[in-house]
């Protein structure tokens, strides 16, 4: 239950990462943005690493790590990049097949145990966010650029499982801002702006923060949980994000929004009930 609480908070900080993205793309555009979210976040995390002397386990994880950052870079740049051809609502709806590609991907590869309520879960998470966001389907550049994102973002989450049965978090996250900055920088020249306002610096550092107290609450869930007990809590993070647009971006919320949400969140709540269970017996 430890690991699962871990995920739901760490959906609550990319809930207000997201929020925080959107509202500053008005003056920074979110390549930047990315950019910036990796360089300050190496800035956080390498105090940390020299602190307590981490150094790469296993030599065979090196290549690993890399790959690991490649398509975290990737997922990243792509993600943002069809934020821009798409509807936010879209490009969010198509983010949710990320569990499904690492649900699947955690039984082929690491052959974890399927159980039914977890599948029944995973699949009526995915029918109620689609129900919930209602996007419009046709087939655009932006659906293929944002498929594509969910994708690799499911790589990246298996290798954060495979990585982290030897490696400490705080490796895994800094092997990936590390790798991730100069990734995200070439695209950014095409549309840098240089912040011009304290405001602006401001929000960048938080964004940065909030992805790196995020980030580590994830990897952390996901080094000590089956991806198969936590993948269907992904959705969570849908709870958060509509909560956030009818605060602070004043997103009108109808019936079916308000039973998808209550669906969801129930099942949640249920599915919490079932791993205590399965974990006192």
């Amino acid at each position: 239950m430890y690991s699962v609480s871990l995920l739901i908070l760490s959906c609550f900080f990319f809930a207000v990462l997201a929020a925080l993205i959107k509202f500053l793309s008005q003056q920074i555009h979110p390549f930047e943005q990315a950019f910036f979210r990796n360089f300050i976040g190496v800035l956080i995390i390498l105090p940390f690493i020299l602190k307590y002397k981490i150094k790469i386990s296993k030599k065979e994880n090196f290549k690993l790590l890399i790959l690991r950052g490649v398509f975290g870079g990737l997922t990243m740049i792509l993600l943002f990049w069809s934020y821009s051809l798409i509807p936010l609502s879209q490009a969010m709806a198509i983010s949710f097949t990320t569990p499904l590609f690492m649900y699947l991907g955690s039984i082929i590869f690491f052959k974890e145990k399927a159980y039914k309520i977890n599948n029944t879960a995973i699949i009526s998470g995915f029918i109620l966010t689609i129900i919930l966001i209602r996007p419009d389907l046709e087939v655009k550049l932006g659906v293929l650029i944002a498929l594509i994102a969910s994708f690799t973002h499911a790589i990246a989450g298996l290798l954060v499982k495979q990585i982290s049965k030897t490696e400490s978090v705080l490796l895994l996250m800094f092997s990936m801002v590390i790798i991730m900055a100069p990734i995200s920088f070439f695209p950014s020249l095409y549309v840098w702006t240089t912040p011009n306002s304290f405001e602006i610096i401001l929000l960048l550092f938080a964004i940065a923060c909030i992805a790196t107290i995020g980030n580590f609450l994830w990897t952390k869930a996901l080094s000590q949980e089956a991806l198969t007990n936590l993948m269907p809590f992904e959705f969570s993070k849908l709870l958060f994000a509509t909560i956030f647009g009818i605060f602070f971006f004043n997103e009108k919320v109808d019936l079916i929004t308000i039973f998808s949400g209550i669906g969801l969140l129930y099942l949640n709540h249920y599915l919490a009930k079932n791993i205590i269970k399965n974990e006192k017996t």
